[in-house]
């Protein structure tokens, strides 16, 4: 299990592009990490560099399953639930980030979906 404490060097580990998010100037907890990622991850989609994209939402999945409660609620709480305002708004990319959203992640943002209109 990878507990915020390996976290930053699991990051850099599994990916060296992301080296330097957890900075402590930058990143003072898991929060703010994941925040990092999601601004990467969106930035790629932008400059349509959907393999990098693609890379980074396996990690969030990879954390989202082998992170302690704090990851996953981070993961849960931050990335996934901006995928809408971050990914899901242009119709015409859609179909493509679909592509390289993990499943289990997509599974959790309909489960979200869902549970935000009750």
């Amino acid at each position: 299990m990878i507990s915020q404490e390996d976290l930053s060097a699991y990051i850099e580990n599994e990916m060296p592009e992301l080296a330097g998010i957890c900075d402590k100037k930058q990143s003072r907890n898991v929060y703010d990490v994941v925040k990092h990622m999601l601004k990467y991850t969106k930035s790629q989609v932008i400059k349509h560099n959907l393999k990098a994209a693609q890379k980074c939402m396996a990690l969030a999945d990879k954390l989202y399953h082998k992170g302690n409660n704090a990851i996953k609620n981070a993961i849960e709480n931050v990335y996934i639930y901006s995928f809408s305002h971050a990914f899901f708004h242009d119709i015409d990319q859609k179909d493509e980030i679909m592509a390289i959203v993990p499943p289990s992640l997509y599974n959790i943002y309909k489960s979200q979906l869902v549970n935000s209109h009750l």
